[in-house]
């Protein structure tokens, strides 16, 4: 997750209206997490048909956002000028690499998460 954060803050830096660009990568980071839990809970449900009132539902996705947020910003945010030095020498080949893999990340999480909605739920 820190090269992702890495490699999504440098994408945001390039943006000149961005004036938050930390902020905005764990932002996005945080919801691409949120769909994937939420679709490890589309597939649980789905097997052990858990009965859920909808409070519940909105309370406990309230409750996953604030951990999110904060466990991202922790982290990530007040951790930026670390992770930004772990990473700033790679190669162009691992770039490349990262580059993809953090694409992939962010479509198959897109993706999974309208597919198990779709299908199991």
């Amino acid at each position: 997750m820190r090269y992702f954060y890495y490699r999504i803050y440098q994408q945001l830096k390039k943006v000149k209206t961005n004036n938050t660009p930390a902020l905005n990568a764990m932002i996005l980071l945080g919801i691409l997490q949120g769909l994937n839990v939420l679709s490890v809970y589309g597939i649980v449900n789905y097997f052990f048909h858990i009965s859920v009132y909808r409070i519940h539902v909105v309370l406990g996705g309230t409750v996953l956002a604030i951990l999110l947020f904060f466990s991202g910003f922790i982290f990530f945010v007040g951790r930026k000028d670390e992770i930004y030095k772990q990473y700033e020498g790679e190669s162009k080949e691992e770039r490349k690499r990262g580059t993809i893999y953090l694409l992939l990340y962010i479509l198959l999480s897109i993706v999974f998460f309208f597919v198990i909605g779709e299908t199991l739920i």
